[in-house]
This record gives C-alpha cells, structure tokens and sequence, in this order.
C-alpha cells in the first residue's frame, strides 16, 4: 500500500470543523513520531492519506470522531502493510511493531514505512526478527494442593517471643543502671 502526497478530493472540512480536522492530524503525527518515524515529508505524505480515507468513511456516518476513524484507518494501514512484508498471522501490526524496533527500521530505512518499494535488506531483517511464539503451551493434570511455605514462614508464638523479648529488655535496662551505678560511683570515690 503505497501512499503518495495526494490532494485530498474533496473538501476537508464539510466533514467535520477545522478544530477536528487539526486535531485528528496532529493525533496521527504524534503517533508516528512515537514509531520514530522522524522524516516529517513521509510521514506528511502518510497522514494524508490515512486523513483522506478517514474524511471519505466519515462522509458515510458523521456521527464519528474523525480522530478516531484517523486511527483506526492508519491500524488498517499497517496491518494490510506488515502482512505484506512478514506475511499473514495473528496480531500483526505488534507482531510488526516490535520487529522494526528491533531492526531498528526507522532509523535505518526512514521512508521504509508503508511503502511498497521495500528493500531486500529491510525485508530480510524484518523476517529474520518477527515475534515467534514460545513453546506450545501443554495443559497440566496437577491436583490441587495446599502450599507448603516451609519452616521459615510457620507462625511465631507470640506470647513466647513477647516474653524472651521482655526478659532480654528487662535485662538490658538493668545493665545500663548498673553501669551508671558505677561509673557514679567511680567519679564520685576519686
């Protein structure tokens, strides 16, 4: 799906006000440049087009946002696009996602995105990278049992270890009098 800089056919703002139209396009640029699609012509070119089909489903049935229909065109967009370069399988467009940015795509081939005219390298490093899944998950036959937490997590005797606290508090302070009974007692004999 190759997206040229196209006039839109028809007037932009008899679907909806000029606020809305801003709005949706600065939605979808800030959403490309989240991809770190950082050259400002392609990504131009991009959000016209997405803007021009988002305009077009909204002459059909005003009563939806345009940012949203701008969103959800450009979510076709990419995944008709990422279906073309790593073929057709569940979750695409992450699928897609986490494969550029692990080629590092959008610095590496900037005008790449939603482009027809892909190169080889792009193609075969997007491939070579896409998201697999891990092993085939296997149901267990494990019956339920209660946990066992081990000695370390039994529960404390509460009232015993009050007491062996107390004593060893109880004792402390008597060595503290004690010490200060005689130091007292050495500063006041000299």
């Amino acid at each position: 799906m190759e997206f040229h800089m196209a006039t839109v056919s028809a007037p932009i703002y008899e679907t909806g006000s000029e606020a809305d139209w801003n709005e949706a396009r600065e939605r979808l640029d800030d959403y490309l440049r989240a991809l770190r699609l950082m050259d400002e012509a392609r990504r131009g070119q991009i959000v016209m087009r997405v803007l021009e089909t988002a305009v077009s489903r909204r002459s059909a049935d005003s009563s939806q946002s345009l940012t949203l229909l701008a969103m959800e065109e450009a979510r076709v967009a990419m995944d008709i696009w990422f279906e073309g370069v790593l073929g057709r399988r569940e979750r695409i467009a992450v699928a897609g996602l986490v494969s550029m940015h692990a080629v590092d795509a959008a610095e590496r081939w900037p005008l790449a995105f939603l482009s027809d005219d892909l190169p080889g390298e792009f193609r075969a490093e997007m491939m070579e990278s896409h998201v697999r899944g891990g092993s085939d998950l296997q149901v267990s036959s494990m019956a339920p049992r209660p946990l066992d937490v081990g000695p370390l997590l039994d529960p404390i005797q509460l009232p015993e270890a009050i007491g062996r606290i107390a004593r060893s508090a109880v004792i402390f302070a008597m060595a503290i009098v004690l010490a200060a009974f005689t130091f007292s007692l050495f500063l006041f004999a000299r």
